[in-house]
């Protein structure tokens, strides 16, 4: 389904006088009158099966609130609220319902060639898996598949296991309009894997030619064994390296200072050789 909103304001001043008619002659709707209101007038056409179908609604909202609409599947306005009865009573006296029957083809045909190239169009989704893990060392514990940048907003999404559709634990997430004619959606599927389990997500949607299938298969436990066993000895030959290392330069020091040691002395039993010559 797709929805356009298409604002008009050849009325909307005569409803928001009605409105404030109403306010003013109806004590018990508000004894007094707001310093500011917003009332909105809405055009929308719903495209459905395509453009096989289409609905058209003209909606009044004062203050975000939605008080009466024109609904072309029923023909008449239709009242949300107190205040909405009696505008949409109004409208429905008034020889308006013609025209807004004529609006399904003012409207909603009128945009519907005009934005053609947009709502025909196909964009193909791209879709991921990622792995949620809520304990340290362990396996996830969640798998979610996202679907993004796709168009249309209809889309199939189912999670296999093994082969086997699972159906409990998925959580649909709501889809998401990115605002440039695109959609998103998220689903999560609790798992409790065990060496070997493979799952998959499917994705189903008008733009492929065949469903796109992305899997996950579960690490085994003597992998993170093994990841834990290099990070070990990798720590261990880092430790033993910066010891060997310090062994090394205390050695060298140590030798220096000897060599130090012995060159004095051997100056000095030179020196006392050579006095002893020249005193002889």
């Amino acid at each position: 389904m797709v929805s356009l909103g298409i604002p008009e304001f050849k009325t909307c001043w005569v409803a928001a006088l009605m409105v404030m008619i109403m306010l003013r002659s109806n004590v018990t709707l508000c004894s007094d009158l707001p310093d500011y209101f917003l009332l909105q007038r809405k055009h929308e056409c719903h495209y459905m099966n395509g453009s096989q179908q289409v609905r058209y609604l003209d909606r009044f909202i004062w203050n975000q609130q939605e008080i009466c609409y024109y609904d072309s599947e029923v023909g008449f306005y239709v009242a949300r609220t107190d205040l909405g009865q009696e505008i949409a009573e109004y409208w429905n006296r008034l020889e308006w319902l013609s025209y807004l029957w004529a609006s399904v083809e003012k409207y909603c045909s009128y945009n519907q060639r005009r934005f053609r190239s947009l709502m025909d169009r196909r964009v193909k989704p791209r879709v991921k898996i990622f792995p949620v893990q809520t304990e340290p060392l362990g396996h996830p514990d969640k798998l979610k598949c996202s679907a993004t940048r796709f168009y249309p907003s209809e889309i199939r999404i189912r999670w296999f296991k093994n082969g086997q559709e699972e159906t409990d634990k998925v959580v649909y997430e709501d889809l998401l309009p990115n605002g440039d004619w695109s959609f998103q959606i998220l689903v999560t599927l609790g798992v409790a894997p065990k060496q070997g389990d493979v799952y998959t997500c499917q994705v189903e949607h008008v733009s492929l030619p065949a469903p796109i299938t992305v899997d996950w298969e579960t690490r085994s436990g003597s992998g993170v064994g093994k990841q834990l066993t290099g990070m070990l000895g990798f720590v261990l030959g880092l430790g033993f390296t910066v010891m060997g290392l310090i062994i090394y330069q205390k050695k060298k020091k140590g030798v220096l200072c000897l060599s130090a040691a012995a060159s004095e002395e051997a100056d000095m039993e030179r020196n006392m050789l050579l006095g002893d010559q020249v005193h002889g």
